[in-house]
């Protein structure tokens, strides 16, 4: 995601929209990145999701607007939330004249957040399905024969 944020901010250098809406859509942005990744790794990290939301520090998350702040402290699909909102806030931009490019360039962005989402989506699966019970045992005997034999086969 790191390079869609930062592609979309530099996008904004020569904009020619008021310097006051540039400057809110580059701290919406920040803060909902600074939300997007810290909910990400909540996700994936072990333990409930929903009591550990936003155990990680944010970026100024005060800034959003009260209403907003409760639809996410109420969905249970938050990752995703903040994901449609930046596509919106990025659509919306553009409208604005907000960025600099042409809209084809634009399109490089969104293909870099639809991967990094696409990549949180892998990764979640992997950290909500265990492995299998005997390929757990079958790891631990031969890290159990590793460590025996390593001593002296050095």
């Amino acid at each position: 995601w790191f390079d869609a944020f930062a592609s979309l901010m530099a996008f904004c250098k020569m904009s020619k929209a008021a310097p006051d809406d540039v400057f809110i859509f580059k701290h919406t942005l920040l803060r909902l990145a600074s939300m997007l990744n810290a909910l990400a790794f909540m996700d994936l990290a072990e333990g409930s999701a929903e009591k550990r939301s936003f155990e990680l520090e944010l970026i100024d998350a005060e800034g959003l607007d009260s209403q907003s702040l409760m639809a996410i402290a109420e969905t249970e699909d938050k990752v995703e939330l903040i994901f449609q909102w930046i596509l919106q806030l990025v659509v919306e931009s553009q409208n604005q004249n907000i960025f600099s490019i042409p809209p084809p360039v634009l399109t490089r962005a969104f293909q870099e957040l639809a991967n990094g989402m696409m990549k949180y989506q892998d990764a979640l699966k992997i950290a909500q399905i265990p492995l299998p019970f005997p390929y757990m045992q079958t790891m631990e005997v031969l890290l159990l024969f590793h460590w025996l034999v390593t001593p002296f086969l050095t």
